[in-house]
C-alpha cells in the first residue's frame, strides 16, 4: 500500500503542475504552442522551466526573450537574448530578435547594430535587409536604408513587402514617381492590401493628385470597411473638397474603428466648426489637440471656435499655445541648420567658426542631441574637458545609444582623469559598434591607467587585427609589453 500511496503522490504532485515532469524539449515545444495560441504569460512559464532544466541552451534562451518582448517585459527579454547571442554568436536569427528587442526599448542605434550583425551571418536573408532598411530609415539615414532596401527588393523582388518599405523611404525622400513606381509593384503582387492602396492614395494625394487617391482610398475602404486610415484619409479629402455631409460620414466611420485618432478628431472638428455646430466642434478639437499636442493648426482653431463660443481666456491660452509651438518648430528647424553648418566648418578645420554656430544651435533647441554632440566635440577640442562632458551626457540623455558620443565622452573623461568613467563609456560604445578599433585602443589607454594591462593588450590586439598598420596601436602594445616603463600610451 506504501507503494501505490507514493506512486498516487506523485501523479498527484504532477497534475498540479504538469511541467515539472517534462524534458527541457517539451517544454520548448510546449512554450511554441502557447504562444501561437497567444497564452504569453504560460509560454514564458514554459520556457523558464526549460531554461531551469537547460540554462545554457541558446535555442531555449532566444523564445524566452521572444516570449518576454511579445508580454511586454523588455528588460527580461533583452537579458535572455544577450545570453543566447553570447552562448551563440554566430546565429543571425538571435542578433535580428535582439535588434528588434532593443527598437522596442528606444535604443535605435544599438538596434541597428544587432540588425546589421545579423545580416553580416546571413547576407542573402532579404528579411533582414529590409529591417534593416527599415531601422536605418527610422533613425534618419535614408540614405543608407535606401541601399539596404533596394538589395531586399534585388535578392527577393517578388516581395510585396520589400516594395512597400522602399516605396515608403522614397516617398520620405521626396522621389515621388520612384516611389510610385515601388508602389505599383508591391500592388501588382499584393492586390487586396488594404494599407498598401492607403499609403499609395497618400502619395498621390502629396504629388497633386487628388482624383487617384480618391480611387485608392474608395478601394481601400472596399477591401477593409473597419479601417480607421481609410475613412479619415478619404474624409480629410472630402472635407477638402467641401462635400461636408460626406466627410462628415467618413470621420466618425474612422473613429467608430479607432477613437484614438487625433487626424480624425481634428478634420472632424473643422467640419463641424464649418457647419456651424460650435460646442461640437470644440469638443472635437480639445480631444484632437489632446492627442496631437504638437499640431498647432489644431490650436488655432480651437482658439476660433473658443473665441466664436464667447470663452476668451480659453481662447487666447490656445492662441498663445499655438504660436508657442510654432516658435519651437521655428528654433529646431534652424538649430538643424546651425548644425548643418557647424559640422561641415568643424570637417574642414574651422573650429572658430564652427563653435558658435552650434552654440547657438544648443540654445535653440537643447533638445537636440545633435547639437549638443556638436557644440561637445568643440568644447572638447579647445580642452575645456567638463563643458565637453557635460554636454556629451546630455547629448546621451537625448540619444542614449549613440556610439560617437559614448566615444567622445570617454576621451573626454580620460583626458580629466577618470579612466573608470571612461572605460564604461567607451565598453558601451562598443557593444553597439564592435568594430571601432579607435574605441578599441583609446579603452586599452583607459583599462592601463587603471592598472589592467591584460585587458588592455587584449584591446589593443583587436585593434590591430583590424588595422595591422596602424602605429599608434603598435606603440602602445610595445609599450604595455614592457609593463609601461619608460613609455605612455597615446590616443
Amino acid at each position: 500500500m506504501r507503494a501505490v500511496r507514493i506512486s498516487l503522490a506523485i501523479l498527484c504532485a504532477w497534475l498540479v503542475n504538469p511541467l515539472s515532469a517534462a524534458t527541457a524539449n517539451e517544454l520548448k515545444k510546449r512554450g511554441l504552442e502557447l504562444m501561437d495560441q497567444g497564452r504569453l504569460k504560460d509560454a514564458v512559464a514554459a520556457f523558464r522551466g526549460a531554461v531551469k532544466l537547460e540554462p545554457r541552451d541558446a535555442e531555449i534562451l532566444n523564445d524566452l526573450g521572444v516570449a518576454l518582448r511579445k508580454d511586454g517585459d523588455l528588460a527580461g527579454s533583452l537579458n535572455a537574448l544577450e545570453s543566447a547571442v553570447t552562448l551563440r554568436p554566430d546565429d543571425a536569427r538571435i542578433h535580428s530578435n535582439l535588434g528588434v528587442t532593443l527598437r522596442a526599448m528606444g535604443r535605435l542605434q544599438q538596434a541597428v547594430a544587432a540588425i546589421k550583425r545579423a545580416c553580416d551571418l546571413a547576407p542573402l536573408d532579404f528579411v533582414l535587409r529590409r529591417n534593416l532598411g527599415v531601422l536605418l530609415s527610422e533613425a534618419g539615414e535614408t540614405e543608407q536604408a535606401e541601399q539596404e532596401l533596394r538589395k531586399a527588393v534585388e535578392l527577393s523582388p517578388s516581395d510585396a513587402e520589400n516594395h512597400q518599405s522602399l516605396a515608403r523611404v522614397l516617398a520620405g525622400e521626396k522621389h515621388g514617381p520612384e516611389a510610385l513606381a515601388e508602389y505599383s509593384a508591391a500592388l501588382a503582387l499584393a492586390p487586396r492590401s488594404a494599407d498598401l492602396h492607403l499609403e499609395f492614395g497618400r502619395l498621390y494625394l502629396a504629388t497633386g493628385d487628388p482624383s487617384r487617391a480618391a480611387q485608392e482610398y474608395r478601394t481601400c475602404i472596399d477591401l477593409d470597411p473597419g479601417n480607421s486610415g481609410c475613412h479619415q484619409a478619404r474624409g480629410s479629402l472630402l472635407l477638402g473638397d467641401g462635400d461636408l455631409t460626406a466627410a462628415e460620414t467618413e470621420l466618425r466611420l474612422a473613429l467608430r474603428s479607432d477613437p484614438s485618432s487625433g487626424e480624425a478628431h481634428r478634420d472632424l472638428g473643422a467640419v463641424l466648426r464649418r457647419q456651424g455646430k460650435t460646442p461640437e466642434a470644440a469638443a472635437e478639437l480639445k480631444i484632437a489637440a489632446r492627442l496631437l499636442p504638437d499640431d498647432s493648426s489644431i490650436r488655432y482653431m480651437l482658439a476660433q471656435v473658443l473665441q466664436k463660443a464667447g470663452q476668451a481666456p480659453e481662447a487666447a491660452a490656445q492662441l498663445q499655445a499655438a504660436e508657442q509651438e510654432n516658435q519651437r518648430r521655428k528654433n529646431a528647424s534652424l538649430a538643424t541648420t546651425d548644425v548643418i553648418l557647424g559640422s561641415a566648418l568643424l570637417k574642414k578645420g574651422d573650429l572658430a567658426s564652427a563653435q558658435p554656430k552650434l552654440e547657438e544651435a544648443v540654445n535653440l533647441n537643447p533638445q537636440d542631441p545633435l547639437a549638443q554632440y556638436g557644440y561637445g566635440l568643440t568644447l572638447l577640442l579647445e580642452q575645456k574637458l567638463d563643458g565637453a562632458i557635460a554636454r556629451f551626457r546630455i547629448a546621451l540623455q537625448l540619444r542614449p545609444d549613440d556610439p560617437d558620443t559614448l566615444y567622445y565622452l570617454g576621451c573626454a573623461l580620460l583626458k580629466n582623469h577618470a579612466p573608470q568613467d571612461a572605460a564604461a563609456s567607451l565598453q558601451r560604445a562598443l557593444t553597439m559598434n564592435p568594430q571601432d578599433s579607435h574605441a578599441r585602443n583609446v579603452l586599452a589607454v583607459a583599462l592601463a591607467e587603471t592598472r589592467d594591462l591584460a585587458a588592455a593588450k587584449a584591446q589593443l590586439l583587436q585593434a590591430l587585427a583590424r588595422e595591422p598598420e596602424n602605429p599608434t596601436y603598435q606603440r602602445n602594445l610595445n609599450c604595455l609589453k614592457r609593463e609601461m616603463r619608460d613609455c605612455a600610451l597615446d590616443f
